[in-house]
């Protein structure tokens, strides 16, 4: 059989990959200014916590026994442990216990999590390498700008055909982020990141499950592991993206993308000096946070009663609800992405909670009852694109009929977050599984994250935890 040429050529019409690489591989930390070190502090910071509060996850556990996953005495923390494996290991696992209660931060571009992927990969490479807090920083902006570039060019269609970005494109980040924090040559980190390339994956139908959050944690493994293959003189095809049968036109159509977006601009500051990373003040999907918030403005209405609601309707995007239109629940977790759900908690109790998401809390009769009375509806054509704005409006058998229509917490705003806000925040998931005073200790480290001297390697010690033998994690 002939062979297809179009399948082997080389030929990268835009050379995206090498473009990238070359710009990310100058960063120096003195390209990082003010509103660039906030958000890379804030990343870590709430990354760390909610990573500690999901290490408990039982899908971990699992995931270590099917992978055979074993200590390494000079590997890296796996957090909710004082325990250490090798890097690839640690950041497949605590890339898992970063997203496991979607709790992480989020970016409207990205349509995704780029905390996630990124801070477990930079600590479990950084602990290994024994890198410099500036050193990760760097990486991490490296990493940020090739997440953000793509997605410029990927979205909505990327995520609209039903891609998970936060893997899909996470993946080729990483990459991008340990080629830099191995100081990998602007050839090997196109490399790096054209192997990723080819372990991209992960769809939205499995949002709700315990395999959303492994779209992470195998997308941080193999982040670093592209970075590493690069580093041996291992090949790729540069032009991954940009070939006919490469990244973007397979991942969204021929039609679906726009090359130039991902490179213009390219010799500017780097993204992480003017993007934004909303935190969530709730672990559920960000999809439904301005729905959660319209309904914490209703129950604190004059007149409203909860007990005597009959209809609620919930207006959103209609790039919301193909995975948040869910008004039958299968198991806790996939609360996480039910408008019905959160939006009656809310009306409820008046704020949703991590309790929300456990055990049989999907099972609660009240809740069951006000779901059932609970309809979702696109917006109207002619509004803001992509909008994650929701309004929710209320009818009572009394006739008191109640309207709010509000964005997620910190949307629209590219106001720092409030310190205050996410040393609670930190204070409250860290406090799950270590004692206070290692709780004050690390917090303080991470607030000081990036102008800070110490080393990954000191901070992960900060982050053990010691427990006795058998002793259970809240998950």
């Amino acid at each position: 059989m002939p062979t297809d040429p179009e399948t082997t050529s080389t030929e990268a019409a835009v050379a995206i990959l090498p473009a990238l690489a070359e710009r990310i591989s100058a960063y120096r930390i003195e390209d990082l200014d003010d509103h660039a070190r906030q958000l890379v502090r804030t990343a870590f910071t709430d990354t760390l916590g909610v990573a500690l509060a999901g290490s408990g996850f039982p899908g971990i556990a699992a995931i270590r026994t099917a992978a055979g996953i074993a200590a390494s005495e000079n590997g890296s923390l796996v957090l909710g442990t004082a325990e250490r494996v090798p890097a690839l290991d640690a950041g497949l696992l605590n890339g898992v216990a970063a997203h496991a209660l979607d709790f992480d931060d989020g970016n409207s571009a990205m349509g995704g999590h780029p905390s996630a992927m990124l801070v477990p990969a930079l600590l479990a490479l950084g602990e290994e390498t024994d890198a410099s807090v500036p050193d990760v920083a760097v990486a991490y902006a490296a990493g940020y700008e090739v997440m953000i570039r793509l997605a410029y060019g990927l979205n909505p269609a990327h995520y609209q055909r039903g891609w998970h970005p936060t893997s899909t494109i996470g993946v080729i980040g990483v990459a991008a982020a340990a080629a830099r924090l191995l100081r990998l040559s602007t050839e090997h980190t196109a490399i790096a990141m054209a192997v990723a390339v080819s372990h991209s994956a992960g769809v939205k139908a499995n949002f709700g499950t315990m395999t959303k959050p492994l779209h992470v944690g195998q997308a941080v493994r193999n982040g670093i592991l592209g970075a590493k293959l690069a580093a041996t003189g291992y090949t790729a095809n540069p032009g991954a993206l940009d070939h006919r049968q490469g990244f973007l036109t397979v991942y969204t159509g021929p039609d679906g993308f726009d090359s130039e977006r991902i490179v213009a601009g390219l010799s500017g500051p780097p993204l992480v000096c003017s993007e934004h990373n909303p935190i969530k003040l709730y672990a559920c999907c960000h999809s439904t946070h301005g729905a959660i918030e319209a309904a914490r403005e209703i129950r604190r209405s004059p007149g409203f009663d909860a007990g005597r609601v009959e209809a609620v309707e919930i207006t959103v995007d209609p790039n919301r609800m193909p995975h948040t239109d869910r008004p039958v629940l299968t198991e806790a977790l996939s609360g996480k992405f039910s408008l019905q759900y959160v939006t009656s908690r809310a009306l409820l109790a008046g704020t949703v909670a991590l309790a929300d998401f456990d055990g049989n809390a999907h099972h609660d009769p009240a809740t069951l009852k006000l779901m059932g009375r609970v309809r979702v509806k696109p917006a109207a054509p002619g509004g803001p694109a992509n909008s994650f704005t929701a309004t929710v409006r209320t009818e009572q058998s009394d006739g008191t009929v109640l309207n709010a229509t509000r964005g997620p917490h910190g949307s629209g705003s590219n106001a720092p977050v409030d310190p205050s806000l996410l040393r609670q925040k930190f204070t409250d998931c860290a406090g799950r599984v270590l004692p206070a005073d290692r709780v004050t200790a690390l917090s303080e480290a991470v607030m000081r994250f990036p102008d800070s001297g110490t080393t990954v390697r000191e901070l992960m010690r900060l982050a053990e935890v010691h427990r006795p033998t058998n002793a259970k994690v809240t998950p």
